[in-house]
């Protein structure tokens, strides 16, 4: 399982023949709910799915990331893409999910349960990246908060997450 570059600014591709599945939670402040998004993309920076949920909101903000992590465990394993790198802003959960921790926590059975969906890849790695690296899953957890529970786009995002994907790509057009 590898590691990744916490200063990285901007999100970088994968390698070929990889998938990336970035994943991010966003609280709602006035709300028992929350938001999980998530999107994998090819290693041209293309979108092979994107998704927007939204939850109870569990008692832990930690929680909150592990289960982001979990739903893109789950997606990437739905649509079967076999080598796939998981990124996440949350440098406490992507170290947990690497890992270093947490099993024996309140959240431990997350952990786990992440763990075991990724192990029936064919190859997977964690790695962290900072907010702006990881805006269009952050622009998608926020959306939840106005969309129906699950919303699904195959090979898309909602229009007004395109000028958040040019942004991504910008440094390697």
């Amino acid at each position: 399982m590898g590691s990744g570059h916490p200063s990285q600014k901007h999100w970088r591709p994968p390698p070929p023949e990889c998938f990336k599945a970035n994943f991010d939670g966003a609280m709602f402040n006035e709300s028992d709910e929350v938001g999980l998004g998530v999107v994998i993309r090819n290693s041209r920076g293309q979108v092979m799915v994107a998704l927007s949920e939204k939850i109870k909101k569990p008692p832990l903000v930690v929680a909150l990331e592990l289960l982001a992590a979990r739903r893109a465990a789950v997606l990437v394993s739905e649509t079967g893409f076999q080598n796939s790198v998981f990124e996440g802003d949350s440098l406490a959960v992507v170290k947990s999910l690497q890992g270093s921790g947490m099993e024996n926590s309140a959240v431990g059975h997350i952990l786990k349960d992440t763990l075991s969906i990724v192990s029936l890849l064919q190859s997977f790695s964690f790695s962290h990246v900072n907010r702006q690296g990881n805006a269009v899953a952050h622009a998608l957890a926020q959306r939840a908060r106005l969309s129906f529970p699950l919303q699904v786009w195959m090979e898309s995002v909602p229009p007004n997450l395109d000028a958040v994907i040019l942004a991504d790509l910008q440094p390697f057009v």
